[in-house]
């Protein structure tokens, strides 16, 4: 089974789950052009997933009570949209993405699969403290296992606060979920070389000693955790060294003739 079904059940969650996510932002816009813009966006979606009729009989249910609320004509003031944004938004909110077959298979399978990473941290770092001797290895091993282990922690957490708390939980980011635990053992590894190498251009001696594992793990599970930030960070950094080279000033010889010039 694919970690995003693509059967019309799924496809018809999905475009709900957007439409969820439009309804939420457009109620708390203050800008009334780009609310009714976010309004206009959701019920596009609403359309999408009324198109598809889906067998499964929860969103079977929710598609019908939704094609009995009326959609608003495009001239309506914002108390009419954004009433009929709440009503819709109430019922989808109503919706557990655990009635959808599919969707619930997918929920699980990327749960253990963070579960699976997790143990593969944990069995990394025993090996490392039980079966190798040289400091620099340990010292990478540490990372990479304290990288895999926030990377996952922060998926667990991101999955139930999207089905639980935000209520709009999607199939589509299965790629987000499945490579964030390896993006985070590789960026635990290259924060503590930048770490590493920050060290020794200060002390001029190597950081690894019989204290450091924890506090490599400690930063490998920090640069795992927050991903999105260490990788911000690396562009920045990137940005800054590899910036490209100025445009060289125009001399004489390079400037555009006047009509008649010599």
């Amino acid at each position: 089974m694919p970690f995003a079904p693509t059967d019309p059940c799924s496809l018809a969650w999905d475009a709900l789950s957007q439409a969820t996510l439009a309804l939420k932002q457009a109620l708390q816009e203050r800008d009334e052009a780009q609310g009714h813009w976010l309004y206009e966006r959701a019920m596009s979606a609403v359309k999408f997933a009324l198109s598809i009729a889906p067998s499964c009989v929860p969103l079977h249910q929710a598609m019908t009570a939704l094609a009995e609320m009326p959609l608003t004509e495009r001239r309506q003031t914002s108390s009419e949209w954004r009433a009929h944004a709440n009503r819709c938004l109430g019922l989808l909110l109503a919706l557990s993405p655990f009635a959808i077959p599919p969707v619930r298979w997918a929920i699980w399978t990327q749960t253990l699969w963070q579960v699976f990473a997790i143990a593969i941290s944990g069995t990394i770092a025993i090996v490392t403290w039980q079966g190798i001797s040289s400091l620099s290895l340990r010292a990478l091993s540490y990372a990479f296992s304290g990288g895999i282990l926030g990377a996952s922690l922060y998926n667990l957490r991101t999955l139930a606060d999207h089905i639980a708390v935000q209520c709009d939980y999607s199939p589509r980011f299965w790629v987000d979920y499945l490579t964030r635990p390896l993006l985070g053992g590789v960026l635990g590894i290259v924060v503590y070389a930048f770490a590493a190498g920050l060290a020794w251009t200060l002390t001029l001696q190597s950081p690894v000693g019989d204290q450091m594992p924890k506090v490599i793990f400690a930063l490998g599970f920090l640069s795992g955790y927050a991903l999105r930030s260490v990788l911000a960070w690396l562009n920045s950094i990137a940005k800054s060294i590899f910036r490209p080279a100025p445009s060289p000033s125009p001399t004489p010889e390079t400037l555009p003739r006047q009509n008649g010039g010599e």
